[in-house]
């Protein structure tokens, strides 16, 4: 009973569980603590199997990406139901919050007088500059303005990743997608900050924050739904596979030598 109760906890429990924000978001080292909970907890499943012990360990990995793939669900899930709901960003009003991340909807000015080409190519391959770049890297700011003053308003920069047909279009656009970091090359290349009179900062210290929003990254609802399924196929395969690996009672019974037969 124990060990049925742990294979219902790795396969199941878990990965439910991490679709709760208030677990999930707990700390940035959850996306490894869950999976790692998971085969915690399927250990002493693979420890009883012997003679499926294989098996076992097929479960125990599952359970593992069912766990891994479960905190994303939700979110993907939400966006994907109604783009058009998400609440959106406006910088002209004010930046982007430090603590937002994830998925969002950011309005603002394209600035197409600073822009960075993005091809795919192989390692060590030279792009073909001829051909239309995949996509395009350029800042989305709250301001057409050409000179932004760099006081404590600013907060972070936003740089865009659109397709080349989005970045040459409409100037104020609303985009959707995801939040994530950015190099500091690239920040680098598309923001030039000036020295004030005092010239009292070095570049690192004049560097803006900044953080890409991928909008190319943007999942469709069949996508969020193919992750959902693929989330719970792992987990209900990782539960059969666990359970099936379990000893059986009769294996146990003769396992066990026979007793002496007393004399009469």
């Amino acid at each position: 009973m124990f060990l049925r109760a742990l294979a219902v906890l790795a396969a199941i429990a878990v990965p439910l569980l991490l679709t709760i924000d208030a677990i999930s978001g707990l700390h940035p080292a959850m996306f490894w603590v869950g999976p790692l909970v998971a085969i915690a907890c399927a250990l002493p499943i693979v420890l009883a199997a012997e003679s499926a012990r294989g098996q076992a360990l097929v479960g125990a990995g599952l359970a593992a990406m069912a766990a891994a793939s479960s905190p994303e669900l939700p979110e993907l899930l939400a966006v994907t139901r109604d783009p058009d709901a998400m609440p959106v960003l406006d910088l002209r009003e004010a930046p982007v919050p430090e603590g937002q991340d994830g998925y969002v909807a950011v309005r603002g000015y394209l600035r197409t007088e600073w822009v960075v080409d993005e091809y795919q190519v192989a390692d060590g391959d030279r792009p073909d500059q001829n051909e239309e770049a995949k996509a395009v890297l350029l800042p989305l700011l709250g301001t057409n303005e050409e000179i932004i003053a760099a006081d404590e308003h600013l907060g972070r920069v936003i740089v865009a990743r659109v397709s080349p047909r989005v970045a040459y279009g409409s100037p104020l656009v609303t985009l959707r997608g995801r939040l994530v970091p950015v190099g500091p090359e690239i920040v680098d290349s598309l923001f030039i900050v000036q020295v004030n009179d005092q010239g009292l900062a070095s570049g690192v210290e004049l560097r803006p924050k900044a953080v890409m929003l991928d909008t190319l990254d943007m999942p469709t609802r069949g996508q969020a739904l193919t992750r959902t399924g693929l989330a719970g196929g792992a987990a209900l395969l990782s539960l059969i596979l666990l359970l099936l690996a379990l000893p059986r009672p009769a294996a146990r019974a003769k396992a066990k030598p026979e007793g002496d037969v007393a004399a009469a």
